[in-house]
């Protein structure tokens, strides 16, 4: 969460003297914490852990009757068991006794909301035998990189066992400007909206349903907190901060007088529940991580490019590449315990931060690595696999015999190709040949009054959301399969083996398109498939061609 260096740098704020004579009151902080806060970095990986992470185990080591919540991926403890020991005995304690509320979703730091479930439930397995490897309690909250959420997080959550999700306020209020209740039901999972503790003072809200208060004191990344909102990027400035400490300390120590409890999400939502407050239905959201004016969804690690030499096109096609080999190696037989480091790589070519906020060299790296690392390793498991895809044979029409205008905006350079598919009714594909200039977009027109899409991780379903019910913007999906409505049976998809960015949804200009900004120069190329027919053969389609395992 790279943007949380900077809207956390003072994040441990004065507390206001309020008084919670009646009812419960709760602290409540989620701590994320990342090893690959710089991905491929061993350097910032052991800084993190030894100055960012034991200090803040220390502080609660010293105080047993404090808890919070502890967000990591999976592959942490893995670390830190090969590296340091003594912070996983320490972080293991905290755990056991209670104090460490241990949060995890994923192995590693994913771009979830750009990658099917078959995926994630790799990751959710390799989580839950890492956590039980270790001895260490995996709590029933959700957590995410970069808070992403949506209504597959739920879902998929509730099916491996987790009964709470946490989302940023921003996401919320983005789509439904509605602060509403404090918890939601979302899939059949308590969905609980965090509010920003980083606000002035004078305008902190503390929520108090039926007697329950709760208090956010800190949400964001873990590092920060003992360095005083330095993080691992600023080299020896990172270090921890004895009053930042302290000044912990001294405001746990008021809201404690005041009657709060220093508390975990799972304590608070109990809470709620004991006081017979029920969750309320959740309005239409689009999947988002967790700040929408920042990134307008995913694209910032789906098309915008910011570093010299980020290549968000082309990490992301790899690694819809890379996975296909990994599938085929399923669908030939080839054991999970045989596969299971080939699917950590996989998992670690996901990683958000390779094409994040600002990529740095090692991250630039570090994806496609790992993507090659899969492939050798399926080639030697399997030497009669190759990647899959779905045989179509395509044949060239004039443009005026496509169903949609397809149109590029932006480009140096680009040509587009139209197609029928032999034997196909009702399909035809658009092929675009770009070179970037400084916003580059391939635009279809949007011909109905809903966004329809499959949202991440509930690639079997699709997603009818009226504009008039939505806060109407350019937002960005990852679209795992690839999948939007067009309106009047019409269906585009894209072929994220071929090319992968976002799937912006302008809602304003009613546009469906694949953009890339501040790429001038790179060569960029999509295949997309326009499908005419109904929504359970378009989806069937799309997840055949995209192989997401539905």
């Amino acid at each position: 969460m790279k943007k949380m260096t900077v809207f956390l740098a003072t994040v441990c704020l004065a507390v206001l003297g309020l008084s919670a004579h009646a009812g419960e009151g709760y602290v409540l902080n989620m701590y994320h914490f990342n090893m690959q806060y710089v991905a491929g970095s061993d350097k910032a990986a052991a800084e993190g852990t030894k100055k960012g992470l034991e200090p803040l185990l220390d502080l609660y080591l010293k105080h047993p009757d404090w808890k919070a919540d502890f967000e990591m991926q999976a592959q942490y403890l893995d670390y830190m068991a090969a590296n340091f020991p003594q912070v996983l005995d320490k972080l293991k304690k905290l755990a056991k006794n209670g104090q460490a509320e241990m949060v995890s979703f994923h192995y590693s730091d994913q771009l979830l909301l750009a990658f099917p479930r078959l995926d994630e439930e790799r990751s959710l397995q390799l989580t839950k035998e890492i956590f039980s490897k270790h001895g260490i309690p995996l709590s029933g909250v959700i957590f995410t990189q970069e808070a992403q959420m949506g209504e597959g997080l739920c879902a998929l959550g509730k099916k491996w066992g987790y009964s709470i999700a946490v989302m940023t306020a921003g996401p919320y209020n983005w789509f439904q400007d509605d602060p509403g209740l404090p918890y939601f039901d979302c899939r059949g999972l308590a969905l609980l909206k965090a509010e920003n503790p980083d606000i002035p003072p004078e305008q902190e809200k503390i929520e108090d349903v039926n007697g329950v208060k709760v208090k956010w004191y800190f949400l964001g990344d873990g590092e920060l907190v003992v360095t005083g909102g330095i993080s691992p990027y600023f080299g020896a400035l990172f270090q921890a901060n004895k009053g930042r400490i302290k000044k912990v300390e001294d405001d746990f120590a008021k809201l404690q007088q005041e009657g709060y409890k220093i508390a975990t999400i799972s304590e608070y939502v109990d809470a709620l529940r004991r006081s017979k407050i029920e969750p309320r239905p959740m309005k239409p959201i689009l999947d988002a991580p967790w700040r929408p004016e920042d990134d307008s969804g995913v694209f910032t690690w789906m098309g915008k490019y910011v570093m010299p030499g980020e290549d968000d096109w082309g990490i992301r096609t790899q690694n819809w590449q890379t996975r296909s080999w990994l599938v085929a190696a399923e669908k030939a037989g080839i054991s999970w315990d045989q596969l299971r480091e080939s699917w950590k790589n996989q998992l670690d070519a996901e990683v958000s931060d390779s094409t994040g906020w600002y990529p740095l060299p090692v991250e630039l790296r570090y994806s496609p690595e790992k993507s090659r690392m899969v492939v050798d390793a399926v080639k030697k498991l399997c030497p009669a696999c190759q990647p899959g895809e779905l045989k179509l044979e395509l044949e060239k029409i004039a443009p005026k015999a496509l169903p949609v205008a397809a149109e590029v905006t932006g480009a140096q350079k680009s040509e587009l190709k139209f197609f029928s598919v032999k034997d196909r009714a009702g399909l035809f594909a658009v092929e675009a040949k770009i070179k970037a200039g400084a916003d580059t977009s391939l635009t279809f027109p949007l011909r109905g009054n809903e966004l329809v899409y499959s949202p991440a991780l509930l690639e079997d379903q699709v997603a009818r959301i009226p504009l008039d019910r939505i806060k109407p913007s350019d937002f960005y999906v990852g679209a795992p399969n690839g999948l939007a409505g067009l309106g009047q049976d019409l269906w585009l998809i894209r072929d994220n083996q071929a090319g992968t960015v976002a799937l912006g949804m302008d809602m304003v200009n009613k546009q469906i398109h694949f953009r890339v900004q501040k790429a001038s120069g790179k060569e960029i190329f999509y295949r997309v498939y326009i499908f005419k027919g109904s929504e359970k053969d378009a989806l069937e389609f799309a997840n055949a061609l995209n192989q997401t395992g539905q």
